[in-house]
């Protein structure tokens, strides 16, 4: 699927758009396919079985951040925006919502928990605030920059949390404060933790009423808080939060204090079964133009979760950005709780909604129509065949599931394919299948044997037209310079001399300057990062070249023996402890795809077939070869045969008028009877060429494309790739 990450693995993602995220999706899916079953939803066994094959869902749940223990995706606040406004509300366990707040146009405002917190420092000094913070933030801390006004002067408040015990926040407070780059800023402060343990100072009909009661209590030096109570109907439903303690006995030692300065005022004890949601202002550092914004969090309700929910709803039907999922907008509404303890994210919007959102963040759109359609169906049917997948939401927007990027992704023709195809999903004699799929096949998609082992009936191996993703890449040329260094440099920056070595094997020079030469053919800084530059005029010899890496076609490596060998070790019954001198295939599926390994002639055993991918330093496909650089066959008089690997005794090389003398050099060039040249290693390394993107199996993404280009309409595309299954309506 496509990635929100602008370069990963081989390709540049947002210049490619087709997904190759679903190669994640596998990891999760593969446990839940069963022989002769069919396929059951769920991944944590907690989803009821009446969700499992529902063929009709109006508003689809997605989890933007939440925490099952199997599937985690973090954040303690998130920090939302909304061209036309926000309106913050209470939603009760049977959906209803009750208003609460509202935000004003082109404003921000962040939604967290009410919690344990870790208060590290408070003072007056704005610009030791400032400095404070900015070291937390490069001590990579999720810092929050509160501030109040407790006696007629702003006060600065500098916290980290919320967490969900007293011990973890204390934790994270005496972790913090001996940082080298804090601990000499805060000196003199003890830290504290807060909690979330308050008093009621007061309930009014009106926010503005508690507001005048809460600048009060402020300006007699205690931090107090608006806050909206999901109360009975017909009780005032905002209310003063004082106090913010971890233990009974901190919240009575804090009424003491309170009232010793204010005996007017009547504490009462706060329900703890009722939810609130209790706003706050906090500096959002994070913007272009610091200000102040509201913090709202949510606090309250019975156990780790709680029935009641913060809403966030868009003014006159626009979007919710939120900045921690780098900065997408969202239709529908916007929901925060508390799940286990942690903060969880969930975007509820309309189905065609959705699924607009699903076709555009997975395709082009100038794909053709009929692949559109195709890829339609299919993201309709695996959201109903999740059921609720995650507890409370069907599905999550990550690649694990459907690329989901927002309303920011849409594309027109991405509706028209919805609206063409209403309803429909695809079955089998079972019911839903679970239509699994992934950005190339490389030619051939997978039978299910040869990914997990076990036998699916609708994923067979057949052909697909894949390599339209190669086609406009540019060549790379894998060169060697005069001190011995290699790598490829893409052939915009070489340029041919005309002349030649005494191997015939051509002269380039570069055009550019500060040019990258890399280990393989495509440009990604994290995982195929430069090797060397050359500079305008730098001479090198050109020995071979490749077209860049895409998502039919790459190249991965060179990889160290040695740590290729720590890696199979994992997965061999007698770890190597000597060199690894031979890894190759030993078995191929039908589709082409590596199904057994061996590393010195012993099986790898990796949980399923597909996993030697992830073994492999995170290969695109499992349809490759595989080609070991210290490892060549010499032919020599009266035909004798020699192979030669890193492990063999040196070799011997004769030139014209010279002695014999050995080959001493780590890298040596040895040519075939073809003039093809080839690099050889003293130390061996592995190169791994292959083709196709993901797990092979189900609709190839790019496949569906190349059908769609041959003239298929989206029912034949998606009856090729899930054979015998039908396509119904809802």
């Amino acid at each position: 699927m496509h990635s929100s990450t602008s370069e990963r693995g081989t390709l540049n993602m947002r210049k490619l758009r087709p997904s190759l995220g679903s190669m994640k999706r596998i990891l999760l899916t593969m446990c839940i396919i069963t022989a002769g079953a069919g396929i059951s939803s769920g991944m944590n066994g907690l989803v009821p079985s009446v969700y499992a094959d529902s063929d009709k869902l109006d508003m689809v749940r997605v989890a933007l951040f939440i925490d099952t223990g199997k599937y985690s995706v973090n954040t303690s606040l998130v920090t939302l925006s909304s061209v036309k406004g926000m309106d913050i509300a209470i939603r009760g366990a049977a959906g209803t919502s009750k208003p609460a707040f509202s935000i004003a146009a082109n404003s921000s405002a962040a939604a967290s928990l009410d919690g344990f917190r870790a208060l590290l420092w408070e003072g007056a000094d704005a610009s030791l605030a400032k400095t404070i913070m900015d070291k937390l933030t490069a001590a990579n801390q999720d810092a929050v920059l509160v501030t109040r006004t407790k006696r007629g002067a702003v006060v600065y408040q500098i916290e980290l949390g919320p967490y969900a015990t007293k011990d973890a926040a204390q934790a994270a407070s005496t972790k913090t404060s001996g940082l080298s780059a804090v601990s000499g800023l805060i000196k003199g402060y003890t830290s504290t933790v807060a909690g979330p343990m308050h008093w009621n100072a007061g309930s009014y009909a009106t926010e503005a009423e508690a507001v005048s009661q809460a600048t009060v209590i402020n300006a007699a030096g205690f931090d107090a808080d608006v806050a909206f109570m999901d109360n009975a109907a017909g009780a005032p439903a905002y209310a003063v939060l004082v106090g913010a303690e971890t233990t009974a006995a901190e919240l009575n030692a804090a009424k003491q204090q309170i009232n010793g300065a204010l005996p007017a005022l009547a504490l009462q004890p706060l329900d703890p079964a009722v939810t609130y949601i209790l706003k706050r202002s906090q500096m959002d550092s994070a913007s272009e133009s610091p200000a102040l914004v509201s913090n709202f969090m949510l606090g309250g309700g019975t156990g780790a979760n709680s029935t009641a929910k913060l809403m966030v709803s868009p003014k006159s039907s626009d979007t919710v950005t939120v900045r921690e999922r780098s900065e997408r907008a969202y239709r529908g509404i916007l929901e925060v709780s508390r799940f286990n303890s942690k903060l969880a994210v969930i975007n509820e919007l309309p189905m065609d909604q959705y699924l607009a959102s699903v076709i555009s963040s997975e395709l082009n759109k100038d794909w053709p129509v009929e692949a559109l359609k195709a890829q339609a169906v299919a993201a309709r049917t695996y959201v109903l065949k999740q059921g609720v997948k995650y507890q409370i939401a069907h599905v999550s927007d990550s690649t694990v599931d459907q690329a989901y990027q927002g309303a920011g992704a849409e594309f027109a023709s991405a509706l028209t394919a919805i609206q063409a195809t209403q309803g429909e999903v695809l079955k089998d004699k079972s019911g839903l299948i679970s239509p699994l799929f992934y950005s190339n096949a490389g030619g051939m998609t997978a039978e299910s044997t040869e990914v997990w082992g076990n036998k699916v009936a609708y994923l067979q191996s057949v052909p697909s037209p894949d390599d339209g993703a190669e086609k406009g890449k540019a060549v790379w040329y894998r060169i060697v310079l005069p001190n011995g260094k290699t790598g490829y440099i893409h052939s915009s920056y070489a340029r041919d001399t005309g002349e030649k070595n005494a191997a015939g094997l051509p002269y380039y020079v570069s055009t550019g300057t500060g040019v990258s030469v890399r280990p393989a053919p495509f440009v990604d800084n994290a995982s195929n990062p430069a090797s060397f530059k050359v500079d305008i005029g730098d001479r090198f010899v050109v020995f071979d070249q490749a077209i860049e890496s895409n998502a039919f076609s790459w190249i991965r490596g060179p990889y160290d023996a040695d740590k290729l060998k720590e890696k199979v070790n994992t997965v061999l019954g007698q770890p190597i402890s000597g060199t690894l001198d031979k890894l190759e295939i030993s078995k191929r599926g039908e589709s082409g795809r590596v199904i057994e390994m061996k590393a010195n002639g012993q099986v790898l055993k990796p949980a399923y077939p597909d996993a030697l991918r992830t073994l492999l330093n995170s290969l695109p496909s499992t349809r490759f070869d595989i080609e070991e650089t210290g490892r060549y066959t010499i032919l020599g008089a009266n035909n004798a045969v020699r192979s030669q690997s890193a492990a063999s005794p040196s070799i011997y090389v004769a030139t014209g008028g010279a002695a014999t003398q050995a080959a001493t050099a780590s890298q040596i060039f040895v040519l075939n009877g073809d003039n093809k040249a080839k690099l050889a290693d003293k130390q061996s390394q592995y190169i791994f060429r292959g083709t196709g993107y993901g797990h092979g199996l189900g609709m190839s993404q790019w496949g569906a494309r190349g059908y769609a280009e041959l003239g298929y309409d989206y029912k034949k595309i998606l009856q090729t790739y899930y054979v015998g299954v039908s396509i119904t309506k809802e």
